[in-house]
């Protein structure tokens, strides 16, 4: 019997979220992590719960106290770019297939980047929560598989690299490791106030490159929108978002609007969904979320006709940077993509790691392979901030 089974007496795991005990889910996740909220979950379940299935746990100790809360989702993986006849498709004999697709059980957020899966309380080593949420992967897909909603694949994402003490305990339950591209990261320095301050910090050739965006933006007004405005523009804004999302090489789903809607309400100003207008028109949007000390940049959707034009998504990048500013935050994260214009206004490359299992011992022999095609983009560091700035 391992440890973790001597620790965690029971485990209640439910597919609502309004099905879960709040007290008990409260007090292992606190006020740490706002993806792992209840209101957020809540939205999330609102709004996608046609797209995907949602499974919440709570783990007990001996003493039926709560030590670990977790969060997965069944969703359908696609991956998008074309592969030649010796590469990922070829790995498991679909040579005639341009699309990879196969269900995914997650334990994490597949709308976030970070470590969104699960928590769990200080009398828990983290040895025996890894432990743990192995048990809990193995029964959420015996549940599923009941429900017809069988997974072909477990993943865990993701884990800052840097920091990451997770990886062992992962491979020890014969879990893969990966990485796809990096989260860029902006620190906020503490001696800005406001955006001019910001531009002051950087060099000259990047402060004129940020004049020269505000120039051919100067035309566009920018709104925060309530929940109502969003809801009214719902339309709008799936067009500009799906004009992002056809880019991406790969897919987990397409979050609604719907969703923009649900998460304005239920987290209000921490829930942040900025338009960008050109006379009356939604040309472009960003939306953020308030996690702590850190303002988390999560999509954009851009007019790519008007794009060049009025540089609507860099705009909406200096903008993210002037909302971090006017919030006190420590960081921002943008995510990834884009990590050269995003390595230009000074963020840099945090690498995230992931672990993913198959069902079949073959298939998961065969993974390695896949994974060497899924790895960070490659692109040149900028170094755009003054000296006295750059550390």
């Amino acid at each position: 019997m391992s440890k973790i089974e001597s620790i965690v007496k029971s485990r209640e795991i439910v597919t609502s979220i309004k099905s879960i005990d709040q007290t008990n889910w409260g007090n292992v996740m606190g006020e740490t992590n706002i993806y792992l909220s209840y209101g957020y979950l809540k939205a999330l379940e609102e709004s996608m719960k046609d797209e995907m299935d949602f499974y919440y746990s709570i783990s007990y100790n001996q003493n039926d106290e709560p030590v670990l809360v977790s969060a997965f989702q069944i969703v359908t993986f696609t991956d998008k770019r074309k592969h030649k006849p010796n590469q990922l498709i070829s790995c498991v004999s679909r040579a005639k297939s341009k699309l990879f697709t196969f269900n995914v059980l997650v334990c994490g957020n597949v709308f976030s980047d970070g470590e969104n899966g699960f928590i769990n309380s200080d009398s828990l080593s983290k040895k025996s929560a890894i432990n743990e949420m192995v048990i809990l992967s193995k029964q959420i897909k015996k549940h599923s598989n009941k429900a017809n909603k069988k997974a072909s694949l477990f993943l865990f994402k993701e884990f800052w690299a840097k920091e990451n003490t997770y990886g062992k305990l992962f491979k020890n339950h014969s879990f893969r490791e990966f990485m796809i591209d990096v989260n860029m990261i902006l620190p906020i320095h503490d001696t800005w106030n406001n955006l001019d301050e910001y531009l002051f910090s950087l060099k000259t050739k990047y402060r004129t490159r940020a004049k020269s965006v505000y120039k051919k933006s100067e035309d566009l007004v920018f709104k925060d929108l309530s929940s109502q405005e969003i809801s009214s523009s719902g339309v709008r804004i799936e067009e500009l978002f799906n004009n992002v999302a056809e880019k991406s090489n790969f897919s987990f789903g397409k979050i609604k609007p719907l969703a923009f809607v649900k998460l304005k309400e239920e987290l209000g100003a921490k829930f942040i969904l900025k338009g960008a207008f050109y006379r009356g028109e939604l040309i472009g949007f960003s939306t953020a979320l308030l996690n702590n000390n850190i303002l988390e940049a999560n999509y954009v959707g851009i007019d790519y006709g008007k794009n060049n034009t009025y540089s609507i998504y860099q705009r909406l990048l200096y903008d993210y940077i002037e909302q971090a500013i006017l919030l006190k935050v420590k960081e921002l994260h943008l995510g990834r993509t884009s990590e050269l214009i995003k390595s230009a206004l000074g963020a840099v490359p945090e690498n995230m790691n992931l672990y993913a299992k198959h069902n079949s011992t073959l298939h998961n022999m065969i993974l390695k392979p896949i994974f060497h095609f899924i790895s960070p983009s490659k692109f040149e560091l900028r170094k755009p901030f003054k000296q006295e700035f750059s550390n």
